[in-house]
């Protein structure tokens, strides 16, 4: 990948010679790929989260040494995102928040990164029980609440935004379109896991619905003490803070994995930030956004052509149905690594974007019209936090890159194309990439 690309090619020489120095002087883990990425020492290789404690925010003098970012390039655009509540999450630490006094702390109704939350929730339940998102609709939805719901559609095709009857595509898929409030198509998913609850109570103990599952398996063991659901539907329905929300994006970075437990399967956390189905959305997976260069549709906002990875699977065909594929899916590289930016997004500008390849986690509250990126259709700005943040604080991130130090244009070519992933943790399986 990097043989026509001389700069890169000499940056990746660099990180390699990085790497190796730091293996030899016994900090580094040969075990490790060196391509594109630094060596890690072992203890930096395990996935770092707060278990169930409150968040450390870590000291601002230490912010350069634990998070690689530089605090006084933080300060400086602090007073663009005064508006704005943010948290930055890296190498598993709270490393650094900002926007208006409580604006971080603060209870809210965040709309629809419920939705991404219940694609978890579902995921959880399905890992512990016969449940399978490749399971007819049929198998757990009664005709009489399938409503909109094609009976020859499976659980995939729900939490893809694919199910509804109308212009059927192969595999039962329809065109994609979003199911804003959660009535078309994907509340259904809440009775599905009540009934799975209700019918294999041996796998939840002490749990008798969907509600209560939340609440213990997933509030409680991530530390969310500020969250709350009430658990009938997942169209926008959750109320949490920002630095809750980081916990989540956390948890998908780290595949599924909390305080030492896999709360949900690897493979489904895959197909769930990657496109379910490029034919009907090459931007979406389940309930969850995804950056793609061509053939996508979101709910607000837009892809990140400027300096952000984009998701798309290894091989095609793929899972979870084996459909031919649509070439290369949204991205217009064959990736390198498989470090594609993912997003939940919820009304009025909150997100929760994940960096997979720099142990990146950035959650905006209230992100405000940005003038800079205009809908050419409509002709108006756009919410886009996983943007206007992302671009503000690169920056201070970069200060401390051990390659492209000052070097932004280098950097954003590389890690667009997937080339450059120098906190990655670890790849995906294979088994889940499958």
């Amino acid at each position: 990948m990097t043989k026509n690309n001389p700069s890169l090619a000499m940056a990746m020489a660099v990180a390699s010679l990085a790497a190796l120095a730091a293996t030899l002087s016994g900090c580094g883990n040969s075990s490790e790929p060196a391509s594109g990425q630094q060596q890690l020492s072992p203890s930096a290789l395990r996935a770092d989260d707060p278990g169930t404690q409150p968040w450390a925010r870590i000291p601002r003098d230490q912010v350069a040494a634990a998070c690689g970012l530089d605090p006084a390039l933080l300060d400086a655009v602090a007073p663009q995102l005064a508006a704005t509540p943010y948290a930055i999450i890296r190498n598993g630490k709270m490393c650094w928040s900002g926007g208006y006094p409580g604006g971080t702390t603060t209870p809210y109704q965040v709309w629809s990164i419920t939705k991404t939350f219940g694609a978890i929730l579902f995921g959880i339940v399905a890992s512990r029980s016969s449940l399978d998102d490749t399971d007819p609709v049929s198998e757990w939805i009664p005709a009489a609440e399938l409503g909109e719901i094609n009976p020859d559609a499976t659980l995939a095709h729900v939490l893809a935004m694919s199910s509804a009857k109308a212009d059927l595509r192969p595999g039962q898929k329809g065109a994609w379109s979003y199911d804003t409030t959660g009535d078309r198509e994907i509340n259904a998913l809440v009775g599905v896991m009540n009934r799975v609850i209700a019918q294999e109570p041996q796998a939840f103990p002490g749990v008798t619905n969907a509600k209560e599952l939340a609440e213990k398996e997933l509030f409680a063991l991530l530390g969310m003490n500020q969250s709350s659901w009430p658990g009938d539907t997942i169209g926008g329905s959750l109320v949490t803070t920002v630095e809750d929300m980081s916990r989540l994006g956390l948890l998908l970075l780290h595949k599924g994995r909390w305080n030492g437990r896999q709360l949900l399967d690897e493979s489904y956390v895959y197909r769930m930030t990657h496109p379910a189905f490029e034919d009907t959305n090459t931007g979406y997976g389940y309930l969850t956004q995804m950056n793609a260069e061509q053939g996508w549709t979101y709910s607000t906002g837009t892809p990140d052509h400027e300096c952000s990875p984009y998701a798309s699977w290894p091989r095609y065909p793929h899972a979870p149905f084996h459909e031919p594929g649509n070439g290369n899916g949204g991205s217009p590289f064959e990736s390198a690594q498989d470090i594609g930016l993912v997003w939940a997004a919820g009304t009025g500008g909150q997100k929760i974007s994940v960096h997979r390849g720099l142990d990146l986690v950035i959650v905006v509250r209230d992100d405000v019209i940005d003038p800079t990126a205009l809908d050419p259709v409509a002709g108006q700005g756009l919410f886009e936090g996983h943007k206007r943040v992302w671009r503000l604080i690169r920056p201070a991130l970069l200060a401390h890159d051990p390659v492209y130090a000052g070097d932004e244009a280098g950097f954003c070519e590389a890690y667009r194309r997937s080339e450059y992933a120098p906190t990655l943790l670890s790849p995906w399986s294979a088994e889940a990439s499958q």
